[in-house]
């Protein structure tokens, strides 16, 4: 979804990206997950960005992807495609063979695709954030998403948000194709709920982007009871600045838990070191790294970010390189890992030709790298 925080106009995927089931320990290691399985192009599917994982068993991950050239099977040409605004893919791996994945999206193989999620308008669209599996139902935090005011359709970064709203998939583990989806409005635009969500205990905590314009804000946690998850808008509490819970939205009152606006992002246990770890880009923008904090508990304090990685596109030294490349959307991805971190990202550019014409430009990306200490 964004970079500098939400997922630019005309971007398209370069994710590559592991799946193995929700087992918590994987049949093979991270790296040989890394190697058997990328998104690759077909199916009508030339790209896309953003790539929450969601695990659901039996070897199977559904992940949610932005903005995404749709056309028709065998093409290979971004200009001959329909950029629909999220898709949905499901990947299965199986030990030692090698993983597949299948895309999803509304209208598919016929002229006027429609985004997976679709708000019925071409005004408004929805980017997905993270999502949560309980039993058979799925949620997603969904962006909404605006042209900006006078943006022009050359102006990646031509688009504001508009607050969130909440979808639930009462069958998520049908194939998306036959999945029964509603949506319902969430938080209005200065709260983006959603950029990770985790269980823990009797609630699950939604890390949520508090926005103060463009590109700046902080991050706050709020939570919802287990129970109570089908309608988390009638039941937030937040995590206040004298450090307790208080039911509803917060109003300036909210403790700042990472002073960095991040509407993507992934927070997640690692079990190896009982330490949460925190990932996102660096705090600038356009940002050549991706940092990690770690904490003892989901919701801090948090150490000081340290620098895990840095986007080889950005390098001047890579023959890769390109003066308007950027890349973002860090996540990880527990159910591949194995005594490590599995990362996806993409890259993008400021040049939507250079998007449009590449097709190497965005391909996946999926790292493995050592868990923070």
């Amino acid at each position: 979804m964004n970079s500098h925080n939400a997922s630019a106009v005309l971007i398209i995927l370069a994710l590559a990206v592991l799946v193995t089931g929700a087992s918590p320990e994987p049949a093979s290691s991270a790296k040989d997950v890394a190697a058997r399985l990328n998104f690759p192009y077909g199916q009508g599917w030339l790209g896309a960005d953003d790539a929450y994982s969601v695990p659901i068993g039996q070897g199977k991950s559904v992940w949610l992807f932005g903005d995404t050239f749709a056309g028709d099977v065998g093409n290979k040409d971004r200009n001959k495609t329909t950029m629909v605004r999220n898709s949905v893919g499901v990947t299965t791996c199986i030990t030692d063979k090698p993983c597949t994945i299948q895309y999803f999206w509304k209208n598919q193989k016929t002229p006027k695709p429609r985004s997976f999620f679709d708000t019925g308008t071409d005004e408004e669209w929805y980017w997905p954030m993270d999502g949560y599996l309980d039993g058979d139902k799925l949620y997603v935090s969904l962006m909404i998403v605006r042209n900006k005011p006078g943006a022009g359709p050359s102006d990646a970064f031509g688009f504001e948000i508009d607050g969130t709203r909440w979808a639930t998939v009462s069958n998520a583990l049908a194939s998306p194709d036959e999945w029964k989806i509603s949506i319902k409005d969430l938080t209005k635009k200065e709260l983006w709920p959603g950029s990770s969500i985790v269980r823990d205990g009797d609630f699950v905590l939604f890390y949520t982007q508090a926005s103060q314009g463009e590109g700046k804000g902080y991050m706050i946690v709020m939570r919802v009871p287990v129970n109570k998850i089908d309608s988390p808008e009638k039941n937030f509490e937040y995590l206040g600045n004298d450090g307790k819970w208080h039911a509803g939205l917060p109003h300036g009152d909210a403790q700042h838990v990472i002073d960095q606006a991040i509407s993507e992002m992934s927070v997640r246990y690692h079990p190896s070191t009982k330490k949460w770890v925190a990932i996102s880009p660096g705090i600038e923008f356009p940002s050549k790294r991706v940092i990690a904090r770690t904490a003892d508990s989901p919701i801090g304090p948090w150490s000081q970010p340290q620098d895990i990685f840095e986007f080889p596109e950005m390098k001047a030294a890579n023959p890769i390189y390109d003066k308007d490349t950027f890349c973002y959307a860090t996540k990880e991805h527990t159910e591949f890992e194995d005594g490590n971190v599995v990362m996806t990202y993409a890259c993008n550019s400021s040049v939507i030709a250079k998007v449009m014409n590449t097709l190497e430009l965005y391909r996946p990306q999926v790292v493995v790298l050592d868990v923070p200490k």
